[in-house]
């Protein structure tokens, strides 16, 4: 008797699970097309290979319409954010440069690193090591001084100014990378007397309530500003609606970076005359440590991408106050980019009263017809 007292509270314990996400906010959207998707993925359907575990969540002005797991993954489970780190970072530099008095996008590293006060070193700029136009070189490099548990930030960058200016002058060439990014992460530290990682759970951290997000790699005393950080979707989500929402937490109503940090975060910092050297996607459409524009291969375009390489990524469609986020370290962002797409598209055509804009981009404006196919 026990035991079958046992299996029917299993049972009533699935059952809850199912239901958890289905709330008055939630009922009004039908996301059968996603979770579709979801599951052709899980078997590699709309995939390159087979993603074996993930977890997603949508939300739609800070209230989620969306979440579940799938294969593998739970929900709530930390992962490696990779790229996606980089997001967080640059609202972190947004936020000292709302904060710290003297400390700005146009301050160069040379101002608080003593190693860059030298030929074309000295030129580099904040706003340039965030935009990955530094001139330092890009994708893959250095990897031995950013996974270096044994030194400091500080020491990091100082091996960071002997590495070659392979892509300068500073500001001409867009070179996809990390090392730029950890240097402006030492000099955030000199500005501060702070370190890096108390800065983040000052300024971010914390008044985010983020209660699973922190810096895993390399080390506490090397963090790993462009790619250490481990989150769960539901931290990574409430980061990027606070982006959404003008830089303001909307479980708290607590202002985390000014409104003009935020436009300027994600507003294009690059343009069409840089060179390219080392890009993840096609072009240098980017922000403060962030991607413009992107996911356009199968749908709608976004307006604010964080990506890793290992497929965490999340995404904002401000017409729709939308924040999606695919949580996973268990495949790789080129197999899951396109996947994403129609995701957003099978969102924006459940929504029930889309902006002119979401229809427009499900091809849905001229006959003003609700299409649920994709």
């Amino acid at each position: 008797m026990q035991a079958i007292r046992g299996a029917v509270y299993s049972v009533l314990l699935l059952a809850f699970a199912a239901i958890a996400f289905v709330t008055p906010a939630t009922a009004q959207y039908d996301l059968t097309r996603l979770t579709q998707l979801a599951r052709g993925a899980l078997v590699g359907v709309g995939v390159d290979t087979p993603v074996t575990g993930f977890e997603l969540l949508v939300l739609q002005h800070g209230q989620p319409i969306y979440h579940r797991a799938f294969g593998d993954m739970s929900l709530g489970e930390v992962v490696s954010t990779d790229s996606s780190s980089k997001t967080m970072s640059g609202a972190l530099m947004m936020a000292l440069t709302d904060n710290v008095s003297g400390f700005s996008l146009e301050s160069r590293l040379a101002d608080y690193l003593p190693e860059y006060r030298k030929p074309g070193y000295g030129a580099i700029t904040l706003r340039q090591a965030f935009t990955h136009t530094s001139g330092l070189l890009g994708q893959d490099a250095g990897s031995s001084i950013l996974a270096n548990p044994n030194i400091t930030l500080r020491q990091s960058a100082a091996l960071i100014a002997d590495t070659p200016l392979e892509n300068g002058p500073p500001g001409s060439t867009f070179a996809y990378g990390g090392l730029s990014m950890q240097a402006a992460g030492a000099a955030a530290e000199v500005a501060t007397g702070a370190s890096y990682t108390s800065l983040f759970d000052q300024f971010i951290a914390d008044p985010l309530q983020l209660q699973s997000t922190r810096f895993r790699l390399a080390s506490p005393t090397n963090p790993r500003v462009a790619g250490g950080i481990e989150s769960t979707a539901t931290d990574f989500a409430r980061l990027m609606d606070m982006l959404l929402n003008n830089g303001v937490d909307r479980a708290t109503g607590a202002r985390v970076l000014s409104e003009a940090a935020v436009e300027e975060m994600l507003t294009r910092q690059t343009t069409d005359a840089q060179g390219i050297d080392q890009s993840p996607t096609d072009n240098n459409r980017y922000g403060i440590g962030v991607w413009l524009d992107q996911l356009t291969q199968a749908g709608p375009a976004v307006d604010a991408l964080a990506g890793g390489a290992r497929g965490f990524h999340s995404w904002i469609d401000q017409d729709e106050g939308l924040v999606f986020v695919f949580s996973t370290d268990r495949t790789r962002f080129s197999n899951v980019e396109e996947l994403s797409s129609r995701m957003h598209t099978a969102i924006l055509r459940a929504i029930p009263e889309p902006s002119a804009a979401g229809l427009l981009a499900c091809g849905l404006l001229l006959t003003g017809k609700r299409r649920r196919s994709s």
